[in-house]
């Protein structure tokens, strides 16, 4: 079907932020795309409405009502944050629901539904308390830099209904020995008088292996205390861990987390969709889009953001640039962020650059899609083809 993808992204959108009147309209698009013998998209569209009905069922409000693990008090603006006694540095930092975002970072279906499954489990957490079958308190979300990681362990917060005390890493690590092991004891000791989410972002520079011929035995010494606090936690509130570096990590700290993410690179549709999304306000055509995601493919969400204020910037400087020609500038300042497969195609010539685009088989460009972007006429570009064979 012609254009699908711009109804999906559009369905996807409006679907962030649902009403009752957006939720019909979508409906009676899948019944329409169904009686039209469009089985494929029809199907599409109804994943996106389970998944947006899984997501309203699950509001804080009522996660919140439901929380039961923790007893403790409630944190404000005025509670005292434990400090690193020998630099006066706080070992954390809290923040309150307005602090934290109110959207998922966007990820494909299946990572979002998992994720949403951990949620759905906290709006049940009496009836499986019933049953002795308490849900996930504790998560490990780790994966490459700029996918979101640490986006996602707030907005987690944000769904269970309460605040983030935050581990400041320059607090915590200390050249005094024995200090570093106390100040996360005094982490801990916090987090478990409140009712919190706890996130140790950079986890993997508290949670290094131990057998690590590097590392001195000030190193055990810190991990051993991180898994008695991490065990001591497992019925104070949610526990969540970052890392960028999971292979560091001591096996021991790993099996402290009932849940363990990873979050991949954005897959090319849900680049698309960031793309579009950073490029806001801007407007520009979908085979603009798909070019620029064509550039970006295999990169973190970071760099794709990157690159849509690299376009903005390009835009405002000279509203007619071509595509290609932006491409081109931030592929020349901006090398670690491309592929050198497509830094070769897109530096040495036109005609490699338009060759590469038409045999990818991911993006699917035609000639006429390309021509544009290249300020070219379809039929220059044909014979510039046929030159290259």
């Amino acid at each position: 079907m012609e254009h699908f993808n711009i109804i999906q992204a559009l369905c996807r959108s409006a679907l962030a932020t649902p009403n009752s009147a957006v939720i019909q309209q979508i409906n009676r698009l899948k019944d329409a795309l169904k009686k039209d013998g469009n089985e494929k998209e029809a199907k599409s569209i109804e994943s996106l409405l389970a998944s947006s009905k899984k997501s309203i069922e699950m509001t804080p409000s009522r996660i919140k009502q439901s929380f039961a693990m923790n007893k403790g008090e409630v944190i404000t603006s005025k509670t005292s944050i434990p400090v690193d006694k020998e630099t006066s540095i706080p070992i954390a930092e809290v923040f309150f629901n307005e602090d934290l975002p109110d959207e998922i970072p966007l990820f494909d279906d299946n990572i979002k539904n998992a994720i949403l499954s951990i949620i759905n489990e906290w709006s049940k957490f009496d009836q499986l308390l019933e049953i002795n079958a308490a849900p996930a308190s504790s998560c490990l979300i780790y994966g490459l830099p700029g996918t979101g990681k640490t986006h996602l362990a707030k907005w987690i917060a944000k769904q269970i209904g309460l605040p983030v005390v935050l581990a400041r890493l320059e607090g915590l690590m200390s050249s005094f020995l024995g200090t570093t092991a106390k100040n996360i004891g005094n982490l801990f000791s916090f987090a478990n008088r409140y009712n919190c989410v706890l996130l140790l972002d950079e986890f993997d520079a508290i949670a290094k292996l131990r057998n690590d011929p590097q590392e001195v035995g000030e190193v055990k010494r810190v991990v051993n205390t991180l898994l008695q606090c991490l065990d001591s936690r497992k019925d104070c509130g949610f526990t969540i861990g970052v890392t960028n570096h999971e292979a560091l990590l001591d096996p021991a700290v790993w099996r402290r987390f009932d849940v363990q993410i990873e979050i991949p690179k954005p897959s090319p549709q849900i680049i698309i969709e960031l793309v579009k999304k950073f490029l806001y306000p801007l407007n520009f055509g979908e085979n603009e889009i798909k070019l620029f995601a064509w550039c970006i493919e295999e990169a973190s969400g970071a760099d794709i953001e990157m690159l849509a204020k690299w376009i903005k910037r390009a835009y405002v400087v000279d509203n007619n640039i071509t595509a290609s020609n932006i491409i081109k500038q931030f592929t020349l300042l901006n090398s670690g962020r491309v592929t050198e497969k497509k830094k070769n195609a897109i530096l040495k010539s036109d005609e490699e650059f338009i060759n590469a685009l038409i045999e990818d088989e991911t993006y699917t460009f035609k000639q006429v899609d390309i021509a544009p972007m290249f300020g070219m006429t379809t039929s220059s570009l044909s014979k510039l083809k046929s030159k290259m064979k």
